[in-house]
């Protein structure tokens, strides 16, 4: 009996075998929780994620679109131990299977508390906490903005504090929901609408401030959000922070230029007392009064003293003797004069005789002479003229004009 032959079995098509895998893949993992450490994380240009899970032993491609990572509070890096939800897939073209993620969570600590660490990292490194941009609040501030729940109790607390510590400041409330979903969005559209109104000038303010009381990690998550943070850092009027107890610090109270640790607190920041302040004028006033009274004492105890001396008692007395000081001064300075003048003329009539010895014309009415050229030139020796030089000769009683002739020597 001979065997049958052997039916060798139809070959399957790559894309025919990767079609069955693929059925049987995806039929059976629809929903997969996996746990590994990420590498490789890209975030493409269509805002969807692409990574790789790894632990010891294998490697599993991963995919998150963007309709999924949009919801994420963290961002995936490399190194973080996450644990993921998906389904396994085999891509087509490259016969690879991958897990589509949907959802993720970071082993062994909270995404909420991830995502907080990461965007205060974020915020740090863009200077958004640093001291040196923290402006100064306002000490008698005329207008105020509020953003708060109207139906809390820290908008209620706030408004009354004002009134009772400086009912001065006129106060702008900008209704806004501090806690849930889109929360944080309004916050910060509050917060833009006051700077919009402060840099209109239509109503300038002095501070703003956002409150609301205590609550859980995530009643207060809105605060945590980057979209509140960037607002308060672009605020151009200060920003105050009065967000939960004292134990509760938010992103919101790190970039804000104040943190108060209750609503309460930021009122007491903000204002003045004016009891205190009442208080404080009335003491000043006392104080202000006995200065004045012992100025005064002083003043008229000066008086008298002064009114006791003898030029106060009579005061023409002073007068007169100085006006015989000067008297005698006048006689003297006179008399002073009329010597000085005296000795001048003396002394001027000796010089007018030994002057008049001296003269040249005295010399004259001795028989002397005095020739001179035309050009007053005073001949000393016969060789100072030729013949016919015209020469004028003084002599006692005038002058003799007389020419040369001849010039002889000696």
């Amino acid at each position: 009996m001979t065997a049958a032959p052997k039916i060798k079995p139809e070959p399957l098509t790559v894309s025919a075998l990767t079609a069955q895998l693929k059925g049987l893949v995806e039929g059976r993992f629809q929903s997969v929780w996996v746990t590994g450490e990420v590498s490789n994380f890209t975030r493409a240009s269509s805002g969807h994620w692409y990574f790789t899970l790894k632990d010891a032993g294998a490697q599993l491609k991963a995919a998150m679109f963007r309709g999924f990572n949009l919801r994420m509070r963290f961002d995936p890096k490399d190194g973080l131990e996450i644990i993921a939800r998906g389904r396994l897939t085999v891509y087509d073209p490259r016969g690879d299977y991958q897990l589509i993620v949907e959802d993720i969570q970071p082993k062994g600590i909270g995404a909420a508390e991830l995502a907080l660490r990461q965007l205060k990292e974020k915020l740090f490194a863009k200077g958004y906490f640093d001291p040196k941009r923290k402006r100064p609040l306002p000490r008698y501030p005329k207008r105020i903005g509020l953003i708060a729940s109207l139906s809390g109790a820290a908008i209620r607390d706030m408004v009354e504090l004002f009134a009772q510590r400086w009912p001065l400041t006129e106060l702008i409330i900008r209704p806004s929901r501090v806690q849930g979903e889109g929360a944080a969005a309004e916050i910060a559209a509050a917060l833009r609408m006051l700077n919009h109104f402060h840099t209109t000038r239509e109503l300038p303010l002095h501070a703003i401030v956002i409150g609301r009381g205590g609550g859980s990690t995530e009643d207060l998550w809105a605060f945590n959000e980057e979209v509140v943070a960037d607002a308060v850092f672009n605020s151009v009027v200060p920003v105050v922070s009065a967000v939960g107890h004292e134990i509760d610090v938010t992103v919101a109270d790190l970039v804000a230029d104040f943190r108060a640790e209750t609503p309460s607190a930021a009122v007491v920041a903000l204002t003045p007392d004016r009891r205190e302040m009442a208080a404080g004028i009335l003491e000043m006033r006392t104080r202000l009064y006995e200065t004045v009274q012992r100025r005064l004492e002083l003043a008229n105890q000066r008086v008298e003293q002064l009114a006791a001396r003898p030029a106060l008692r009579r005061p023409l007395q002073r007068v007169r003797d100085l006006e015989q000081r000067l008297d005698g001064i006048t006689e003297r300075m006179t008399r002073a004069a009329q010597q000085r003048v005296a000795q001048t003329g003396t002394q001027l009539t000796a010089l007018a005789a030994r002057l008049e010895t001296l003269s040249p014309l005295n010399v004259l009415t001795r028989g002397y002479s005095l020739t001179q050229t035309t050009d007053g030139k005073l001949v000393h020796d016969a060789a100072d003229v030729k013949p016919g030089d015209v020469l004028i000769t003084r002599v006692s009683g005038g002058k003799i004009v007389s020419r040369v002739e001849t010039v002889e020597g000696s």
